[in-house]
């Protein structure tokens, strides 16, 4: 999912017969939204006078006695100078609002939808509970993002676009959900069941994160306790043992030699590595490396699969919300495939799924089974509910079934990591063991200099 969020930008040009146009479109970067105006001016054959970005304004303004500060948002400053006295007031001050805006922490982003979902129950009109929650919401960025969607509501934006513009609080796709979801008729059900997926979705984020942590910790305090001994500790002792032994004991020899080569090597061995690597994470950055990163991933054993499923649970959950809330198969299938968070199933759904149900007319199952994604129990159940029609159900039953054996799998993965870190740990201390232990077997030779 994308923090950084899209930008609106304003978009002015003349068509042939010199006619103004003045469009918007959103976008995560200022050459992104350059691309969309020209796609979206080129079908009117019109030609781009300016693209502006929306910025942030702080002003300071009198009305009598009274001094009033404050933010607004513009895409220049004399937008919020005319707006300013149109109102009666006499502005002193209006410069340009550096306004960091964080994504929201998970718990509150699942406090706020759950809570939301509450108290629509109690049939409180969904404006209403917007003002209730940011005001109640405890944290800053989140706070900021929903009086923003008030004032945008206010000013007659659509709902939808309204969250999508809070993509950088809430999250890309959870924006988009809510943003569906606010103009549904089962806006309460849907919401609760955003609440449980971006709740899923953190959960197992959380745990991934703390079966590896451990591990990796373990893993990189040895390797700096190696690297010490052999590299540092052991030639130290066996400079300062050299003049009175005999010689080394053939296993401290070796170890000292390939210390040395190390040392005497070292920008030869680990530039190769570090280009590798750097060339690696440059292309995965990349839409084509990602996508076949994406890929890579699903295929490593044990792994893959959870990763795998974790995304099949994703995409059948958001499927299951926003095809109740739209009642549009081709549209529910793509967001779902974005939320699903593997470019690689992505691109399959968009490239080959979606192409063959516009053309083709075939079932959604049978287009989900061309992705070569899907587990064959998924593309069944997908194929018995396109012939009775149970689509949203069957999606969230997927769903359901794929977060209960994910839960179990994720015990198992820290498992097996706990039983690997010890083995390698066990041989580690072995290796020193010998080590040690052959180095203090040394025979010192007091004649000898």
């Amino acid at each position: 999912m994308s923090q950084s969020g899209p930008k609106e930008y304003r978009v002015q040009a003349r068509d042939q017969a010199g006619r103004a146009i003045q469009r918007y479109v959103f976008a995560s970067s200022y050459w992104l939204a350059r691309k969309r105006a020209k796609d979206l001016m080129s079908a009117r054959n019109a030609r781009i006078a300016s693209i502006e970005r929306k910025k942030s304004y702080a002003y300071r303004v009198v009305r009598g006695s009274r001094t009033i500060t404050g933010v607004q948002s513009a895409f220049s400053r004399q937008e919020v100078i005319s707006a300013l006295e149109r109102l009666g007031f006499e502005v002193k001050s209006v410069r340009r609002s550096i306004e960091l805006r964080l994504r929201a922490p998970t718990s509150e982003i699942v406090t706020f939808i759950g809570t939301t979902a509450k108290l629509l129950e109690q049939q409180i009109p969904f404006a209403e509970v917007l003002r209730i929650m940011a005001t109640n919401v405890r944290d800053v960025n989140l706070r900021a993002g929903l009086k923003d969607i008030l004032q945008d509501l206010k000013n007659g934006i659509d709902s939808k676009e309204a969250f999508v513009r809070q993509s950088k609080i809430f999250g890309e796709h959870t924006a988009m959900m809510l943003g569906i979801a606010s103009k549904s008729q089962e806006l309460t059900s849907i919401f609760r069941s955003i609440a449980q997926l971006v709740e899923r979705q953190a959960d197992f984020r959380k745990g991934l994160a703390s079966s590896l942590i451990l591990p990796a910790v373990t893993f990189l305090t040895l390797i700096g306790a190696l690297g010490f001994y052999v590299v540092y500790l052991l030639p130290e002792m066996a400079e300062m043992l050299a003049p009175v032994s005999s010689g080394m004991p053939p296993f401290t020899q070796a170890t000292l030699d390939a210390s040395r080569f190390f040392q005497e090597n070292f920008l030869i061995i680990v530039t190769p590595f570090a280009l590798t690597f750097a060339g690696l994470y440059a292309y995965i950055l990349s839409d084509k490396g990602r996508i076949a990163f994406d890929r890579f991933l699903i295929r490593i054993p044990y792994i893959g699969r959870i990763l795998r499923n974790t995304s099949v649970e994703i995409f059948c959950r958001v499927f299951a919300i926003v095809y109740t809330s739209s009642n549009e198969n081709i549209n529910a299938v793509r967001v779902s495939a974005e939320a699903s968070g593997n470019r690689f199933l992505d691109y399959q759904i968009k490239n080959t799924a979606i192409p063959l149900m516009l053309k083709f007319g075939t079932e959604f199952g049978n287009a989900l089974e061309q992705t070569k994604f899907f587990p064959e129990m998924v593309i069944s159940r997908f194929k018995t509910s396109g012939e009775t029609g149970d689509l949203q159900n069957t999606a969230k039953n997927v769903a359901d079934y794929y977060q209960m054996e994910n839960q179990y799998a994720m015990k198992n993965l820290i498992s097996i990591i706990e039983v690997a870190i010890s083995m390698i740990i066990m041989v580690a201390l072995v290796f020193l063991t010998y080590l040690s232990s052959e180095t203090a077997a040394i025979k010192i030779d007091p004649f000898q200099r």
